[in-house]
C-alpha cells in the first residue's frame, strides 16, 4: 500500500491515556485548533502518547484546520489495514484535500492508485498527485513519476517521469531518489551509470527509504565490497524492506 497512514473509528478520551505528558497546560489546545496540530506533533515524538496525539488531531480537524485531518488519518491507518479504519481515513483525507491541503490528497492518490478503499481509478490517482505536487508535497510528486513511468497513464514517458523524480528527490522525498537512482542505472530518461545511480540509492538510503539500501547493498555487492553491502542490506532490513532481509539472510521484521 503507497498511503502512508492508519485510522481509529473513535479517539480514546484522555482520561484513558497513559501518556502523563498529555495533561501539561502547554499541550492544551482546545481554543486554538491550529495549536492542536503542534501539540499532535510533539506528543507523537514523546512515544507512548499517540492516542493522545490523536485527540490533539481530531481537534484541529473538528476546528477546521485540516492539516489536522490529515495527519489523524495518517497515523490512524498505519498499524491497520481494517476495512472501517480504512473508510474512515479516506473520509478523512477527502475532506482535507477538498479543503486545499496537499498530504490530503497525496495520500488520497494513493488509495485510488491502489484501489483499497475505493474503486482503483489511475487517472484520478495522477490528478490528486499533480493536484498535491503543484502544492508542493514532494512525495506526490514522486508518485505522479511512477505513474509516468510505470505506463499506467499510457505509454511509458521518461521525459515526464524523471523530471518528477528530482522533485521529489530535492523536496526531500527519498523515495523520488531511489526512483533516480533506478532511472540511471537503466538509462531511462538518464544516461546511463552505476555511480550516479550509487549516488541517489545512497541518499535516499540515508534519507530512510528501505528500498534505496537495498539497491545500494546490491551494486556495492557487484563491486566487491561485502562489507559495505552487509551493512546496507542490514539498514534496508531495519527499515523495513523484505529484499533487503533477504539478501543479508535476515528474517523481515514482524507486522
Amino acid at each position: 500500500m503507497r498511503a502512508l497512514l492508519s485510522l481509529l473509528l473513535c479517539v480514546p478520551a484522555l482520561a484513558a491515556e497513559p501518556c502523563a505528558a498529555a495533561k501539561d497546560a502547554k499541550y492544551a489546545c482546545e481554543k486554538k485548533p491550529a495549536e492542536c496540530i503542534k501539540a499532535g506533533d510533539a506528543l507523537i515524538a514523546i512515544g507512548g502518547c499517540r492516542d493522545a496525539a490523536l485527540a490533539r488531531y481530531q481537534l484541529a480537524c473538528d476546528g477546521k484546520e485540516l492539516r489536522g485531518c490529515s495527519k489523524l488519518a495518517f497515523r490512524l491507518v498505519e498499524d491497520t489495514r481494517d476495512k472501517a479504519v480504512v473508510a474512515r481515513a479516506i473520509t478523512l483525507f477527502t475532506k482535507a484535500c477538498d479543503g486545499g491541503d496537499a498530504l490530503g490528497c497525496s495520500n488520497l492518490a494513493s488509495f485510488y492508485w491502489d484501489g483499497e478503499g475505493v474503486p482503483k481509478d489511475v487517472k484520478k490517482s495522477a490528478q490528486l498527485s499533480q493536484k498535491a505536487c503543484d502544492a508542493g508535497d514532494a512525495f506526490a510528486c514522486g508518485t505522479l513519476g511512477s505513474l509516468w513511468a510505470q505506463g499506467e497513464l499510457g505509454a511509458k514517458d521518461a521525459s515526464k517521469a524523471v523530471p518528477l523524480f528530482k522533485r521529489a528527490c530535492e523536496g526531500g522525498s527519498a523515495s523520488g531518489c531511489n526512483q533516480l537512482g533506478n532511472c540511471a542505472a537503466a538509462g531511462f530518461g538518464l544516461e546511463k551509470s552505476l555511480d550516479d545511480a550509487m549516488t541517489w540509492w545512497t541518499k535516499a538510503c540515508k534519507a530512510g527509504n528501505g528500498a534505496g539500501c537495498t539497491n545500494a547493498g546490491r551494486l556495492f555487492r557487484k563491486k566487491g565490497d561485502d562489507r559495505m553491502a552487509d551493512k546496507a542490506f542490514a539498514r534496508a532490513c531495519k527499515l523495513g524492506d523484505d529484499e533487503g532481509c533477504s539478501e543479508k539472510g535476515f528474517a523481515p521484521p514482524e507486522d
